[in-house]
C-alpha cells in the first residue's frame, strides 16, 4: 500500500503552550505538498489537557482554524480531533492508577517512556496508516524519549517533525497560527501587531528507523523501553566482539570461543557445512532446499569407513529432507548455544537464521581441523 493511501495520523506532543498543535497543523497544511492528517492525537501531561481543553475548545481555537484552513485548502473529514480522551491522551504513572500533571522524576520520565511505546506500538503495527509525529512540545528529555521510541519503532515512511516560530510571537499566550485571530503587542515597541505576518518552519527531524535492525527484538519485548533499550544496546555494542569457532572433522567436536558445544552428527554436518562456505567466501544462502546433496558430498569427504566410532557413521542415517531436517538441526545448535551463555546477538552471528542462512563471521575467525 503506497503511502499516499494511507491514513495519516499526527502524533503531537504537547506541553504547557497548546499553539504547538495548531501550528504544526497549519505548517504541514502550507507544505509545498499540502499534509491533512486524518486524525489528530495530543500527548500530554493532565494539566497539558486541561490547557488544551481550554484554548482549542472552550475558547474556540481549534473550529477557527478548521475554518481558516478550509477556506484555503480542502479538508473534507479529516483533522478529526475533539476533547475526548481518544484525542487527548494524558500520560499515566507507571502504575497506571493515577495521570501526571508534570515530568519530575526519573520515575515520571520511565512512565512516559512507556506510554510512548504503547501508543506508537499501536499504530506502527497497522500498514494502512503513517505516523507524522511532533517532538516540539513538553520538556526536553520528554521530547528525546519520544525520539528514541520513534527510532526503535517507526518506520521508513513515519515522519518526525520539530515546529519553528518567530521570537516575537513565543510569549503571545492566544498566537495560534499565522492569521489568527487576537490582540498582539510586540514585547519591544509596544505596538499592536499582526499576527498575519508571523513565519512558521516546520523541521523535518531525521532519524534511523532500527526495527529493521533489530526486528526479532521487538518482537520478542513484551513493550517494555527499558528492556528493548538495553537489548538493542546490547547487541550494537557487542556486535563487533572477538568470535571464534573451531570445528575438528577428526572427532567432530564444535568449540565457539573456547566453549565446546557438544552436537550431534548431523548437527556437526550442518555447521560444517556454513563454516566451510565462510573459508570459500560464499554469500548467505537462498534456502535450505538448495543444500541439495552437499550435505551428502561433505560427509562422504570425511567419512572415515573403518571407524565405526567416527561421527560420519552416525550422521545422515535413513532418510534425509534437505529443507525440515536442517532447519531442526540449526534450531537445536541456537538452543545449545543459548544454554552454554551466548547471548542471541551472538547466536545470530554464529547460527544461520531465517532470511539470513550465513555464520556472519569473517574467514580468520573459522578454523577447521582434519
Amino acid at each position: 500500500m503506497t503511502s499516499e493511501k494511507k491514513q495519516v495520523v499526527l502524533l503531537s506532543l504537547v506541553g504547557t503552550a497548546p499553539a504547538v498543535l495548531t501550528e504544526t497543523v497549519w505548517a504541514l497544511a502550507h507544505e509545498n505538498e499540502a499534509i491533512i492528517p486524518d486524525r489528530v492525537i495530543a500527548m500530554t501531561t493532565s494539566s497539558g489537557a486541561a490547557l488544551i481543553r481550554e484554548k482549542l475548545f472552550k475558547e474556540g481555537h481549534w473550529k477557527k482554524l478548521l475554518e481558516d484552513l478550509g477556506s484555503q485548502v480542502e479538508i473534507g473529514d479529516r483533522l478529526r480531533f475533539g476533547p475526548i480522551s481518544d484525542s487527548i491522551r494524558v500520560f499515566p504513572d507507571l502504575s497506571h492508577s493515577r495521570e501526571l500533571d508534570d515530568i519530575r522524576t526519573a520515575e515520571d520520565n520511565e512512565a512516559v517512556a512507556e506510554f510512548f511505546m504503547e501508543v506508537i506500538r499501536s499504530f506502527v503495527e497497522n500498514d494502512s496508516i503513517r505516523l507524522i509525529v511532533s517532538i516540539a512540545g513538553g520538556r526536553k528529555t520528554t521530547s528525546a524519549l519520544l525520539y528514541s521510541v520513534m527510532s526503535l519503532l517507526g518506520r521508513a515512511d513515519d515522519e518526525i517533525h520539530h515546529i519553528l516560530v518567530d521570537d516575537q510571537w513565543i510569549y503571545q499566550p492566544d498566537f495560534m497560527y499565522p492569521g489568527c485571530q487576537g490582540v498582539f503587542v510586540d514585547q519591544n515597541s509596544g505596538k499592536s501587531i499582526s499576527s498575519k505576518g508571523a513565519k512558521l518552519q516546520l523541521v523535518h527531524v531525521p532519524f534511523v528507523p532500527l526495527r529493521y535492525l533489530f526486528e526479532r527484538d521487538l518482537q520478542r519485548s513484551a513493550g517494555s523501553f527499558v528492556s528493548l533499550m538495553n537489548q538493542v544496546r546490547n547487541r550494537t555494542i557487542n556486535v563487533t566482539d572477538d568470535l571464534t569457532i573451531q570445528l575438528s572433522t577428526k572427532t567432530g567436536e564444535l568449540i565457539v570461543s573456547g566453549e565446546s558445544i557438544n552436537l550431534s552428527a548431523n548437527e556437526f554436518l550442518i555447521y560444517l557445512y556454513f563454516a566451510r562456505r565462510v573459508l570459500d567466501g560464499l554469500p548467505s544462502l537462498g534456502g535450505y532446499a538448495l543444500i541439495g546433496d552437499d550435505l551428502q558430498d561433505l560427509r562422504d569427504e570425511h567419512l572415515e569407513e573403518d571407524d565405526f566410532s567416527h561421527w560420519t557413521q552416525r550422521s545422515l542415517t535413513g532418510s534425509f529432507e534437505a529443507s525440515e531436517d536442517t532447519r531442526k538441526w540449526i534450531s537445536s545448535i541456537r538452543g545449545k548455544l543459548r544454554r552454554a551463555g551466548f547471548e542471541n546477538f551472538q547466536i545470530d552471528r554464529l547460527v544461520p537464521r531465517g532470511g539470513h542462512l550465513a555464520i556472519e563471521l569473517p574467514k580468520e575467525s573459522v578454523t577447521i581441523e582434519a
